[in-house]
């Protein structure tokens, strides 16, 4: 059980990373190849779904711990990795989602 919390933390994390970082060129993507909608609301998807994820990763961090699943010393580095990795990849994907948005 303990190494499920991990990857499922480290899986999510990463996720996370990739649709903030990538989130223009998956709204492009999905618009060309899947179903021609206005891509700003696919980025706005995206960009929602990446904060989400970000969030949900600190709350089972928060789980993981209390239920012990992880040690503290663990939550630590989750918690900075969230921090350092999560809030400048959140902070850029809502620049961009203004920056189209206009």
């Amino acid at each position: 059980m303990l190494r499920k919390a991990h990857v499922f933390l480290l899986l999510s994390l990463i996720l996370a990373t990739i649709l903030g970082i990538f989130g223009q060129d998956i709204a492009y993507f999905i618009n060309g190849n899947i179903r021609e909608i206005n891509p700003i609301s696919y980025l706005t998807g995206i960009t929602m779904a990446s904060i989400l994820l970000y969030l949900i990763a600190a709350l089972l961090t928060f789980i993981f711990t209390k239920k012990q699943m992880i040690r503290k010393g663990n939550m630590g580095v989750y918690l900075l990795a969230i921090c350092l990795i999560g809030a400048p990849t959140s902070l850029w994907s809502l620049f961009v989602l203004i920056m189209w948005r206009g």
